[in-house]
């Protein structure tokens, strides 16, 4: 009876000690079968389309299929929370962005540090200030000095309430203190977009990529862009640190998480292949379409700028009253 009593006590303890346990993960090959991307947004969109080339890319160097799971609905909150909830060993990934640091900062349901371990920031989206190809205003100097002289006069467009454009603009009115103009929510940006080149808005702070086909077009005007530098697309274009608003930098993100939980030979073996993956000619391709910036960083960076605009947010959403069902 000894030797079968000894050999359970071992089983036991195997089982019982995490660092046994995350060693015995560690010499297992990753990923043995396919893995999930949760992406907490509609199919067809930017983030979807980035998504599945993205995937593509993964699978061809894990050698794994990488199956893109679309979860839409509040703001992202059901997408986000069914991958939080998955099990942590490695075969559920969840795409984060900002605009659920957003979420967070108006619903305490989510809590994307506690409920994930941040694995990489992948990219970031500029935003566009555009007006009307007709409007008077030439440059962002020109409308923030209208803006200021008329407070509450002029409009501007979102795709709605606490989204990216929508805080965009009371960013710029923190950073100047004095610039106030009427919110007109949409159901989209690219909604938003075209209401500024018919002239039922006057402005927007929104996604270059919503935008740029109707500046191309001729039917809207851009200003100025919000990454830190100008982008290598459109060189001509000012920084809105440059253009009227010093300091400005509003540059929202996509990334990628893991359930908490998630063993580290997980997110080290990702950490590991991003780099490549997102130096990819698909993966340049896409991201050159959409408008956006390969901007990768390791799981402490994008933990800390999730923890930093966080705290920035929640302090516009209490300001503004914004909350979320």
């Amino acid at each position: 009876m000894t030797p079968l009593i000894s050999r359970r006590r071992l089983v036991c303890s195997l089982i019982a000690s995490p660092a046994l346990a995350s060693g015995a993960f560690a010499q297992i090959a990753w990923p043995s079968g396919p893995v999930r991307l949760v992406v907490p947004l509609p199919a067809g969109g930017g983030v979807d389309v980035f998504a599945r080339v993205l995937a593509e890319q993964l699978a061809a160097v894990l050698k794994q299929t990488v199956i893109v799971d679309n979860r839409a609905g509040a703001g992202g909150l059901i997408g986000t929370k069914a991958a939080a909830q998955a099990a942590p060993d490695g075969y559920t990934i969840a795409y984060l962005h900002s605009g659920l640091v957003t979420v967070q900062a108006m619903n305490a349901r989510l809590d994307l540090l506690k409920e994930f371990r941040p694995v990489a920031k992948l990219s970031f989206s500029p935003f566009m200030a555009v007006v009307n190809a007709e409007s008077k205003y030439k440059t962002m100097q020109d409308l923030i000095s209208d803006v200021q002289a008329n407070p509450g006069k002029l409009t501007y467009g979102s795709g709605g309430p606490g989204s990216p454009a929508h805080l965009a603009v009371e960013y710029i009115e923190e950073r100047l203190g004095n610039f106030k103009a009427v919110h007109v929510p949409f159901k989209g940006a690219i909604e938003s977009a075209n209401a500024i080149a018919g002239g039922q808005v006057d402005f927007q702070v929104g996604l270059l990529a919503g935008s740029i086909g109707l500046v191309q077009a001729g039917k809207l005007r851009a200003l100025a862009v919000t990454s830190a530098k100008r982008l290598p697309q459109l060189p001509h274009l000012p920084t809105m640190s440059e253009a009227g608003v010093p300091g400005f930098v509003f540059e929202p993100w996509g990334g990628l998480g893991v359930p908490a939980g998630t063993p580290d030979a997980v997110i080290t073996r990702l950490n590991e292949v991003l780099p490549g993956v997102l130096a990819s000619a698909a993966v340049k391709d896409i991201v050159a379409k959409q408008g956006s910036v390969v901007d990768y960083a390791p799981p402490a960076a994008l933990t800390a700028q999730i923890s930093r605009e966080l705290e920035v947010d929640k302090g516009v959403v209490k300001r503004l009253g914004m909350t979320q069902q």
